[in-house]
Formats: C-alpha cells, structure tokens, sequence
C-alpha cells in the first residue's frame, strides 16, 4: 500500500506533466499563428477591417489582457476598432525594411489616437515669437515666409549639442543619401554632377541614441511645433546629413499626397510610409508604388557654419499667385535645379551653426483638422557647398489624416518618455 508521501509524489508528477503539455499546445498556437502572420505580410495580402465603426471579432480578453489597466473597460471600443483595422501596421521593419514581430511592450502603440493639428500663427515677414519650452529657458521664433509658415530659430541647438549630433552620427556611420522613390545611382551614371538630384551622406538617429540630449530635444520640438510628444515621438528617426564641396540637394518637398501609382487619385487612397510596412522595397526606388511621405513639419537644424554656399532655398515661398503659378506651369522645373538657380529664389536662409528652420509641408484639412494637401509652396532645397562642409539634421514630424488617426506608427518603440 502506497504510504502518503508516495502518493503526494504521484499527484504532483501528474500535475508537472499536465502543465508541460499545455505550455507545448500553446507554444505550438502561437508559433503557426506566427508562421501565418508572417507569410500574409510578405505577400502583402492581409485581410483587413478598414472601417471607422466596424469591430472585428476579436476575443475581450485578448485586448484587455495585459493591455489596460482596471477602470479602462470603455476604452475597449477604441482598442478593437484599432486593432481590427490596421493589425497589419503592428509589424515594423528593421533596417533592410524586412518585417519584425512587435514586442509584447510595443502593443500599447495601436491605443494612441491623433488629435486634430494645430498651426502655429506666422502673422507677418520679420514678426518673433517667444517661446519658453523649459523654465527660464526660451526660443525666439522669426517668421521668414508666410506661405508656407517658415520660421527661424537661433540657438536652437548649443555648439557642443551640435558636436555630440555629428559625433554620435559619425561613430555610426554615413551612408549615400537616397532619394524617395528616386534612383540616384542611376543619376550618377548619366548626369553632370550639377544636375544629380541630391550629392550627401547621412544617417538615421534615435533619440535613445542621444541619451539626455535626445529627450531635451524632443521637448523643445514639441513646444515650437505646439504638438504633444507623443507625437514627436512616433515620427521617424533624426536624419544627419553631410555635405561636402559640391554637395547639394535639388529644390524638392519632404512629403507627398501619393504613391506613384495613384497620382490621380485622392490622397485618402494612398497609406502613409510611417504606418505602412513596405518590406522588400524601402529604401529602393520603388518605395514611393507603396506609401506616400505624410511628413506635417520639417525641423531643420544646422550642425556647422559654412564659409561659402550651403543655403537652403525656397524657390516658390511668398510669390504673388500668377509668378507661383508660372513656377508650377514649367514641366522641366528648371528652377528646382539649385546648382543654377539658387540665388534666384524668393528665400534663401544662409546656414549658422545651432540655428533652426522649422516649415509645414501640409496644409490642414478645413473639415477635419487633421493632415491636409501638401503645400507645394514648401518646395526648398540645399545650395551647393562652394567652400568647406556642411551639416544638418531633419526632425520630420508625421502626421496621419482623419481615417487613420488610429492607426499606430512603425516607429514608435511602445514607452512614452
């Protein structure tokens, strides 16, 4: 007869065994859950809910679980209408653009929804604004262009924040700049040097990667742009860029109402790159056929001073209607072509060390607040080096429209800061 330690014994090995082979049932579901996940995004034929109101028929308790906290159950309805809809965007992309399967820390990104845009007030050419982003600590705005809003901002940055950028950049590693949906290799092997698009090198930043500076700075983005941090913080990495002699980029915009292959459609058909993943064509000149660029502002800060050219030119800025109209109406844009024709636009800001140029590439839809038109006034562009380097970053804030303010950014790494 078995003693009653021997059968405690027997009891517990049972229950040992029950618990591995539901862990092994569990890890093998999630595995061919993942294996399926994983092959509909390669092949980009994922099905999913895209209406505003619709819910999936996702379990309750696989949104609550470990997603919100007690006391947050009327927010369930925000949480499945996000997740049902754009699921798709929860898989972000490493550096060659292929997909990664988001960390269990990542999921709380589908529950952020966008607010309407606000615009900051250029009121006249000459006009300042001060703004205190930290106590006792105090930016000077200066309106330069009106359409678009274009504003500078000296001593954004210190001498030594701008020392720790480009050497933080250069401990990295610099690459050739790329053009969106351009090939500039193909450039290169074709045209004069004048004529190539863009002649750079540059790499990508997380503001992690900055330590205090990277937090210091996204407060102070936030606080000129009038936007919550939340939103800096699920916009794309910080751009460096070098420029040595000769080196220039083209007058262009930062952002897009299309993919092209859409062009004669509305921009309500075309995702935006910053919740779209685009595996196997980032970053090559095939990019543009998936996403457009939804870029609201650009904050350009100047990392050098540069003896001789380097300005950033806006061809098209505060011109009469008729002379704007005449730019656009030119089919080869050969004013964009800031080798020839830099000096002969409407603004030119001459680069400075520690100052910052902020601009908005979009309007504002009227009917929703939210991300508009872009502003082809916000053509602008880098004149050629005629005389040392140049350094520069872009903090390019993104911004969705109306029907996907829920829908999570690739770049957000899941923690607020």
């Amino acid at each position: 007869m078995q003693s009653h330690m021997e059968i405690a014994e027997s009891i517990l090995l049972c229950l040992f065994v029950l618990v591995l082979v539901d862990n092994d049932a569990k890890i093998q579901a999630e595995h061919t859950a993942t294996e399926k996940d994983a092959t509909c995004i390669q092949q980009n034929n994922c099905e999913w809910e895209r209406t505003l109101d619709g819910h999936s028929e996702i379990d309750h308790d696989q949104v609550t679980n470990g997603e919100m906290e007690e006391g947050d159950e009327e927010n369930v309805d925000k949480y499945l209408s996000g997740f049902a809809r754009f699921a798709t965007s929860e898989v972000k992309t490493d550096d060659t653009g292929q997909p990664r399967f988001p960390e269990v820390e990542d999921s709380m990104s589908a529950s952020y929804e966008y607010a309407p845009l606000p615009r900051r007030d250029p009121g006249k050419v000459g006009d300042t604004q001060e703004i205190e982003y930290s106590p006792g600590q105090v930016l000077k705005l200066i309106t330069r262009a009106v359409q678009p809003p274009v504003f500078e901002i000296p001593e954004f940055l210190t001498s030594e924040e701008c020392s720790i950028i480009i050497q933080t950049a250069n401990n990295l590693g610099l690459k050739r700049s790329g053009v969106f949906g351009g090939d500039l290799e193909e450039e290169l092997k074709t045209k004069d040097i004048a004529d190539v698009s863009r002649i750079s090198n540059q790499t990508w930043l997380t503001m992690a990667e900055l330590g205090d500076l990277g937090a210091s700075l996204t407060k102070r983005v936030a606080s000129v742009t009038e936007l919550p941090t939340a939103v800096i913080q699920r916009s794309e990495k910080l751009q460096v860029v070098s420029y040595s002699e000769g080196g220039h980029y083209h007058a262009h915009l930062d952002s897009s109402d299309h993919h092209a292959s859409n062009d004669d459609k509305a921009p309500s058909d075309t995702p935006c790159c910053f919740q779209t993943n685009c595996a196997g064509v980032v970053n090559t000149p095939k990019w543009n056929t998936c996403c457009r660029l939804c870029r609201y502002i650009t904050v350009m800060y100047y990392l050098s001073d540069v003896p001789a050219g380097g300005e950033t030119a806006f061809p098209l800025a505060d011109l009469s209607e008729e002379k704007y109209q005449a730019f656009l109406e030119d089919e080869d844009h050969d004013w964009s072509n800031l080798s020839y024709f830099c000096y002969n636009a409407s603004l030119i800001v001459r680069p400075k060390k520690g100052t910052a140029i902020m601009w908005y590439n979009h309007h504002v839809d009227p009917e929703t607040g939210y991300l508009g038109r872009s502003d082809q006034r916000s053509f602008h562009g880098g004149c050629d080096i005629l005389k040392g380097s140049k350094w520069i970053a872009n903090t390019w804030i993104s911004a969705p429209p109306y029907y996907d303010r829920l829908k999570p950014s690739l770049h957000f790494n899941g923690r607020e800061h």
